[in-house]
């Protein structure tokens, strides 16, 4: 069975996952169980993938420093995603290739200052520090992340 993750990225780490070359472990975020339950008992899966992808966002403010963000989409085996059991969907993922990449999620020029702003502020902070930060609530409030699909990662402006 396959699980939805978002893994921030930065533009050449998204091209090497194209091209083949990148290998490892990736952090990111999913619908977990702990991320599930932190929200209202109603809540359904695709209102938790989306808390996924807003925390991956917000991730991408914590590992990729003065960069705006880019989280990819991808559809990967269970077997390839280690849950951390943290409340905010935190997860760790092996394994991945590009063609597992669904969909990019990428920051519009405009946000750029706020985000930069956001990751000095927040970069080696933990997920949880993160989202507390005013910097990074003004990222989320005011600039949403823009889809475009994986075949247009050469046509993201930034």
């Amino acid at each position: 069975m396959a699980q939805m993750i978002f893994v921030p990225m930065t533009r050449d780490e998204a091209r090497a996952l194209r091209a083949g070359t990148a290998t490892g472990r990736y952090p990111g975020c999913s619908a977990t169980p702990g991320l599930a339950a932190s929200l209202e008992a109603d809540t359904v899966l695709e209102e938790v993938e989306y808390a996924a992808l807003s925390n991956a966002s917000v991730l991408a403010l914590v590992l990729k420093s003065h960069v705006p963000r880019l989280v990819v989409a991808a559809e990967v085996p269970e077997e390839h995603v280690r849950d951390l059991s943290l409340p905010n969907g935190e997860v760790e993922v092996s394994g991945l290739v590009w063609a597992q990449v669904r969909a990019l999620f990428a920051d519009e020029p405009g946000a750029l200052q706020a985000v930069s702003l956001a990751s000095e502020v927040v970069t080696g902070e933990s997920l949880v520090t993160a989202l507390a930060a005013p910097e990074v609530a003004a990222v989320l409030d005011n600039h949403d992340l823009l889809w475009f699909a994986p075949e247009e990662l050469d046509q993201l402006s930034y």
